[in-house]
């Protein structure tokens, strides 16, 4: 159930989050794009629906179509609770939850639109994902300017996320205070939470590994090396490496390694290089081609296979949510020591990280990557991937991996259980949603504590004024407060006659221009001897009573005049 009014809560009492979710449908399904931002998203939604499966939650977006779609969203994923939405900038009730989480790194209008309530009426925290696009890097390094507040925050899914934005956030200073002075810049609150991984629906049975491994024609003697993701070399990880390293283990295991590659190639060029590189690097190695948009056989390989790996050397990537599914399935890792990898898999506990290597700082090798990029002599694509061409991983420590994964079962099952056992306890995400809960806590005291803050009317984005402040020339004069209202005599359909004609009607909805509120106006001119500011006052003056006013002077309903 959506509703819309707004009611008050008491923070404390509330069966549910202590934040509203900004929702976007893009950024909460997989069903148009399969990438992790999306993938997370929609874990978040169900472990909103696990969390508080009866509760209370609060959503904040654009539009009421996108209410009603997180409301079905949550009700598929079994939560029977109540949904109450609200449009953006919000009301009462956001101010009593007292935040707004959004599903990536804050934007400048939602900050805005925010400020207009007042600076302090909430909070907003968002997320960390790809940060090496150019979009990624200007979100991060605008944190610690205007519009944004001390009490707004930034998860950082990684470490290393959370080293990246203060490096941005540290060069944009330096640039602001060398080119124009500036002597204050906000301090966003950052704080690494990882993503979560729905553990449950990750857990893998006996019976189930069976059926998988004859689905997929897997031998009792093999065992299975699994990739899964975006199968694409530039901009998640170059098998190429992996290949060489796979065959030359293959020589040293007395039986038979099959690597299974899962997921969805962008096209069939870059298919046919996955498939030209394996019979060239690993001729001795069988590979199994699993289609990541057939979610049978995407199960299957999960369910088959004995390692996880994935040798991430992409700046692309931020965080890496496939490990932390694989140690929810029960599996060991073999992944790159690598952004988000570094704090979720524990080297020999719950897999291996392969060492990684990069030219270092001020060496000076990538200048030109970056400035290519911006200009446009290089697109993103070409950006990430002559980064990763730059980057390595260790192929000797590699190899020794493999061997001891492929050959000690014993080994594979206490990592598994390892990662199993980390995955439930600290990276499902009813667990992670707390320590979100948590996060919006703090920044509600930072915002309730602020000493420094001065009493003022809110300021709306100063670039995208009031048209009626910003085109105010425009007119022959404006309606005046002292100005006199005559209501004129209608014939018996009334208002109806108007509001039934498209060209006229266009403009009325619940959020901007509500018909009640028109009908309210007409009925108070209709009483006779008001003034704008008395009739303003009666109906209650917001932006909606003013522009239903000018509706009916408009057609001519309502005159006004000094």
């Amino acid at each position: 159930m959506v509703r819309h009014a707004a009611q008050g809560l008491e923070r404390g009492g509330l069966n549910g989050p202590n934040f509203a979710l900004y929702y976007a449908g893009d950024a909460y399904s997989t069903a148009a794009k399969i990438m992790g931002r999306q993938s997370a998203g929609k874990a978040l939604m169900k472990g909103v629906a696990r969390r508080w499966p009866d509760g209370e939650i609060h959503g904040f977006g654009a539009n009421r179509a996108s209410g009603t779609a997180m409301a079905q969203q949550l009700k598929r994923d079994g939560h029977t609770g109540t949904v109450r939405w609200r449009p953006i900038p919000g009301d009462a009730v956001l101010e009593q939850l007292g935040a707004v989480y959004y599903p990536a790194p804050m934007t400048l209008d939602l900050a805005h639109a925010r400020n207009t309530r007042g600076p302090t009426a909430y909070s907003l925290f968002g997320v960390t994902h790809t940060l090496s696009s150019e979009a990624g890097m200007d979100s991060l390094s605008r944190l610690i300017l205007a519009p944004f507040q001390p009490w707004d925050g930034l998860i950082c899914t990684s470490s290393v996320a959370l080293s990246v934005a203060q490096r941005l956030q540290a060069e944009m200073r330096e640039w602001q205070i060398e080119h124009i002075g500036a002597t204050r810049f906000n301090t966003p609150s950052m704080k690494v939470i990882p993503l979560g991984v729905d553990a449950p629906s990750c857990a893998r049975t006996p019976e189930q590994i069976a059926t998988a491994r004859a689905a997929l024609g897997v031998g009792a003697d093999e065992v299975v090396f699994l990739f899964a993701g975006r199968l694409i070399f530039h901009g998640k990880a170059n098998p190429a490496i992996y290949y060489r390293a796979v065959e030359a283990a293959q020589a040293r295991v007395g039986h038979p390694i099959v690597c299974i590659e899962a997921g969805v190639w962008p096209n069939e060029k870059v298919a046919e290089g996955y498939r030209k590189a394996r019979a060239e690097l690993a001729p001795s190695v069988r590979f199994i081609e699993v289609d990541g948009a057939d979610s049978v056989a995407y199960d299957h390989a999960w369910k088959a296979a004995d390692v996880f790996t994935s040798l991430s050397d992409n700046i692309q990537e931020t965080f890496g949510l496939t490990p932390v599914e694989a140690m929810a399935a029960g599996l060991p890792n073999l992944v790159s020591d690598w952004n988000g990898y570094k704090d979720t898999v524990r080297d020999g506990v719950d897999g291996f990280r392969l060492p990684t290597f990069t030219p270092g700082p001020g060496s000076g090798a990538g200048v030109d990557l970056a400035l290519r990029h911006v200009t446009g002599g290089d697109t993103y694509d070409f950006f990430i991937g002559r980064a990763s061409m730059a980057t390595v991983v260790a192929f000797e420590p590699l190899v020794q991996r493999i061997i001891e994964l492929a050959s000690d079962p014993d080994l594979r099952r206490r990592m598994g259980e390892a990662g199993r056992a980390r995955a439930v306890a600290d990276l499902d995400w009813p667990v992670i949603l707390d320590r979100y809960c948590d996060f919006a806590a703090e920044l509600g005291e930072l915002r309730r504590t602020a000493a420094s803050l001065r009493k003022r009317p809110p300021i709306a984005f100063p670039i995208r004024p009031d048209p009626f402040d910003l085109f105010q020339d425009y007119p022959t004069n404006h309606v005046g407060e002292e100005w006199k209202i005559q209501a004129q005599p209608l014939d018996e359909r009334g208002l109806d006659r108007f509001l039934d004609l498209h060209m006229v009607r266009y403009v009325v909805d619940d959020q901007v221009l509500p018909e009640a509120t028109i009908r309210a106006v007409h009925a108070e001119a209709a009483k006779g001897g008001q003034t704008v500011a008395s009739l303003l006052n009666a109906v209650g003056r917001t932006p909606g009573s003013w522009k239903a006013l000018m509706w009916l002077m408009k057609l001519d309903i309502v005159r006004a005049a000094p």
